[in-house]
């Protein structure tokens, strides 16, 4: 049996580290990938074609926050939008809401938010599309209530939550493509 001393295992250590390191993985910057001259992004608020009032409004805040959380580009407002490098709108397309789970006497017990959007990116310099999405679709569910006022507080708070998972996924997927 042959012993392997410290200095031999030390080295063959060091040549394996070696060899991996020199493989070409890095890390990439978000900041770079349209151009070191693109900096901003100027969220506009959607238009929305659905009967849910508001949903826009709740969508539009979820992106301004997504897009300052992740820093890869810096939301334009006011003075800074006839600047922005950016410009992201779309369409709320249609938000419906259903039953999804019933008691044994026939109550609604949880409703389903079914939210669908369209959303484009273009320059601003020649609103030219860089990257958009159609019938992009997620759903939510919530607890219903014979409460009116407690119903519309929890499908609120649902709409907030696939606001959040829009802006996340509308983020993701637009630095994806580059």
């Amino acid at each position: 049996m042959k012993v392997i001393t410290r200095p031999v295992l030390t080295l063959g250590l060091l040549a394996h580290v070696c060899c991996f390191s020199g493989c070409g993985y890095k890390f990439v910057d978000g900041r770079g990938v349209f151009g070191p001259d693109v900096n901003n992004i100027e969220i506009r608020m959607f238009e929305n074609l659905s009967r849910e009032v508001g949903f826009q409004a709740f969508l539009s805040d979820a992106l301004v926050e997504e897009f300052m959380r992740r820093g890869d580009l810096k939301p334009a407002f006011g003075a800074d939008t006839a600047v922005a490098d950016l410009v992201m709108n779309g369409v709320v397309k249609e938000v419906k809401v259903s039953p999804s789970s019933f008691s044994s006497v026939s109550l609604a017990l949880e409703d389903t938010i079914e939210v669908t959007i369209d959303v484009y990116v273009k320059r601003s310099v020649d609103s030219r599309t860089i990257w958009s999405h159609r019938l992009l679709q997620l759903d939510e569910q919530f607890l219903a209530s014979a409460d009116p006022n407690v119903y519309e507080s929890n499908k609120e708070q649902a709409m907030r939550r696939i606001s959040a998972e829009f802006a996340g996924r509308i983020h993701d997927e637009l630095f994806e493509r580059f």
